[in-house]
């Protein structure tokens, strides 16, 4: 790999060393990470030769006539895999539990729309349930209709109606919908009203993340493909060292996780530069 920074060249080498790290997300939930590092050494090049190595990078760009739409779906891809880490991470630190869906009876096909309708229907949610936290993404039907999917706190039985009295939360959440959606129509899926339905967070967190690529491959460039609602801060990961190989880190992984969890998750590259595991202890 070469970069050329304020006109000084570095070249970066793979080595066999892999830094491993810890995220403790609260709630029972571990993610630990290793990537292979990579050195970067200056590299005593001339004028001429950065000049001649840049004409050989633009000549390959222009024998190629696909090359800013690979490199759009590249970065595209890389953000999405951001956001889908970021989203899983933020879903587990609140520890969700619900999963909500918001659906719309016409064929409301604009995003932006969708996204005025959810925001509004926060606003008025919080007037029953002032403390409603929840991560956020947009799916598209088949036939175009935008819906949404919220990950959750689970609700109260019961929450207060506009006049005060007491009625079931489901039915105060699917009014407030309808109440925004008009006459396009509204229906709300609460997934802890069925019987044996309660997820762990990490399964949750993984649907959720599952939709994000989709948005992001869907969505209005530009547009978020995600949003949450309510605070949420991450914890910083925590640094565990160098280890000398992908080996050695895994096992050192593996030495820190409690006897009484859950992987939920594991995986190592097919070129062993990277791997994670994710854990979640049962929840009572």
């Amino acid at each position: 790999m070469i970069r050329i920074i304020d006109g000084v060249v570095f070249e970066g080498k793979s080595v066999d060393s892999v830094r491993m790290k810890v995220h403790d997300l609260g709630n029972g939930h571990m993610e630990i990470t290793g990537v292979r590092e990579v050195h970067w050494q200056e590299q005593d090049w001339s004028p001429y030769a950065i000049q001649c190595y840049r004409e050989a990078v633009q000549r390959c760009r222009d024998e190629n006539p696909n090359y800013d739409e690979e490199r759009r779906a590249k970065m595209l891809s890389m953000a999405a895999a951001r956001a889908r880490k970021r989203v899983r991470r933020i879903c587990k630190v609140m520890g969700v539990d619900t999963l909500l869906t918001l659906t719309y009876r016409a064929n409301i096909v604009d995003l932006g729309r969708c996204k005025r309708n959810l925001k509004e229907f926060v606003r008025r949610l919080r007037r029953v349930l002032p403390d409603f936290r929840a991560v956020a993404c947009f799916e598209k039907q088949k036939r175009g209709a935008w819906h949404v999917h919220l990950a959750t706190i689970r609700f109260p039985a019961t929450l207060a109606a506009v006049n005060g009295v007491k009625v079931k939360s489901f039915n105060v959440i699917r009014a407030i919908w309808r109440s925004v959606t008009g006459e396009d129509g509204g229906n709300v899926d609460i997934s802890n009203t069925k019987r044996g339905a309660q997820r762990s967070a990490a399964k949750i967190a993984a649907y959720i993340a599952k939709y994000i690529s989709k948005a992001f491959a869907e969505g209005d460039a530009g547009s978020n493909r995600w949003t949450r609602f309510g605070d949420c801060d991450l914890p910083k990961p925590i640094d565990m060292g160098t280890f000398p190989n992908m080996l050695a880190v895994v096992e050192a992984a593996y030495a820190i996780i409690d006897t009484d969890v859950t992987i939920e998750d594991q995986h190592v590259s097919r070129w062993r530069d990277w791997f994670y595991i994710v854990v979640e202890k049962p929840q009572p």
